[in-house]
């Protein structure tokens, strides 16, 4: 996998390639090189004014209800923006070259096309079905990917989610933390059949809430992992027994429309005191759209939420820039955002002499990277690694970030000065400690 430090070289394999870097060459760039240009002619995508990315993402065939490939190009374009008011890098402007819609079915030929037009220094990607990605990890491009595919993700030092998942089946404590504090005293946790990684996390959470019960007083009531995918023919039998259970909190592993399926069925059966949490409803319009469905629910996201304070991080930044662009924050333009600042450090890192290899190897030398506050700290030197629960959990629980939906409008959670609630490695409590990052 990724980067081990070997005598005096730095080696980086994909799959049947392997490059060794000089050490003191992986990350010799800052920012008093950051404006040296230096004629690199072999380089894909690159010219004497210009480092041209490609963007794919699905659009046409997108069941989610979400903005994902357009909005995802806004958060690109506002970075890109913002790094080119100041002169960009290394006399170079950043610029997307080609967008592409993989049509949900076609993300690995898109990603082979670009790999033979040979026109693209890296790669952004916001696909539901990310078949091409070990393609382009394997041709040695550097591809920043919208992390929700954590098992695609893993062992491929080319490609950077913008969350990185390392156990897929570790029972964390942030669950039936939540549980805990609105109140629930029987939790059910449910997940769709025919999506693995749903069904991972529905068994993950119902773990969770049994090893953690005598800690948060939450019962596990109820589970299923073999919903229908988006449930056409609704979910009235499953919500009868989860009232016949006596469930007050449902943790989901299922998609927004899913979700206001499930909060339907709820108040059609007189359950609108149930709180659903969610692990992927981050989307303020269809929230302010909602009618109430969701008042009460609490709402996992992936980065810095919006409704936490800006000042002295990124996000005034991608607020500014969002607002220079006329686009509007949301979920999928910050993962675009995310994704173009972690390709911005890489080239910076890698230095004026930059290539694809040099970019790839800087970048998984950083070990505590925030995107400026954005994230909880990635070590990117063992992220693509991932584990088991089986094995010792090496960044113990970890953090994560939260908001309520209140009046069809998310507020914070907790502390909007500390939106992270970080657990201490050994998970042996249910009190989080409130945390912020730069």
């Amino acid at each position: 996998m990724l980067a081990s430090a070997c005598g005096n070289a730095w080696e980086t394999t994909s799959g049947a390639t392997t490059t060794s870097i000089p050490k003191d060459e992986v990350a010799s760039g800052t920012e008093e090189t950051r404006h040296e240009a230096v004629a690199r002619p072999d380089v894909p995508g690159v010219t004497d004014d210009e480092i041209r990315y490609t963007v794919i993402g699905t659009k046409t065939g997108n069941p989610l209800g979400i903005c994902i490939l357009d909005c995802y190009v806004e958060g690109i374009e506002a970075y890109f923006a913002y790094r080119n008011s100041q002169g960009g890098i290394y006399g170079r402007d950043l610029v997307i070259g080609e967008v592409i819609d993989d049509e949900l079915g076609q993300n690995q030929q898109r990603s082979l096309d670009v790999i033979s037009k040979g026109d693209a220094f890296g790669v952004f990607d916001a696909t539901l079905l990310p078949s091409g990605w070990g393609d382009l990890d394997q041709a040695g491009v550097p591809t920043y990917t919208w992390g929700i595919h954590a098992s695609d993700s893993a062992n491929r030092p080319h490609n950077f989610p913008s969350t990185v998942v390392r156990c897929a089946d570790c029972a964390r404590p942030n669950v039936p933390y939540v549980a805990e504090q609105v109140g629930a005293t029987k939790a059910a946790s449910v997940g769709y059949g025919i999506s693995e990684n749903s069904r991972v996390c529905a068994d993950t959470v119902a773990r969770a809430f049994e090893r953690y019960e005598p800690q948060s007083g939450v019962e596990l009531a109820y589970t299923n992992d073999d919903l229908d995918y988006g449930l056409p023919n609704g979910i009235g039998p499953q919500v009868t027994a989860m009232k016949a259970a006596g469930v007050d909190f449902i943790s989901t592993c299922i998609d927004l429309n899913g979700m206001k399926t499930l909060a339907a069925e709820l108040r059609r059966q007189g359950m609108d005191d149930v709180v659903l949490f969610h692990p992927n409803s981050y989307d303020q319009t269809y929230i302010a759209e909602s009618g109430g469905l969701f008042d009460g629910d609490v709402v996992q996201v992936q980065f810095r939420p919006f409704q936490t304070t800006a000042k002295g991080t990124a996000l005034a930044d991608f607020e500014k820039w969002m607002k220079k662009q006329g686009s509007e924050p949301s979920e999928l333009a910050m993962v675009g955002w995310l994704n173009a600042s972690l390709a911005y450090d890489g080239l910076l890192a890698a230095g004026p002499e930059f290539d694809r290899e040099r970019v790839t190897a800087a970048t998984n030398s950083f070990d505590d990277w925030t995107a400026g506050g954005l994230l909880s700290p990635v070590d990117w030197t063992q992220a693509h690694t991932p584990y088991t629960e089986a094995q010792p959990l090496p960044d113990g629980p970890g953090c994560t970030a939260l908001v309520k939906v209140d009046k069809n409008a998310f507020v914070p959670f907790g502390s909007p000065d500390e939106p992270w609630l970080c657990w201490a490695p050994d998970a042996d409590t249910d009190d989080p400690v409130p945390t912020d990052f730069e």
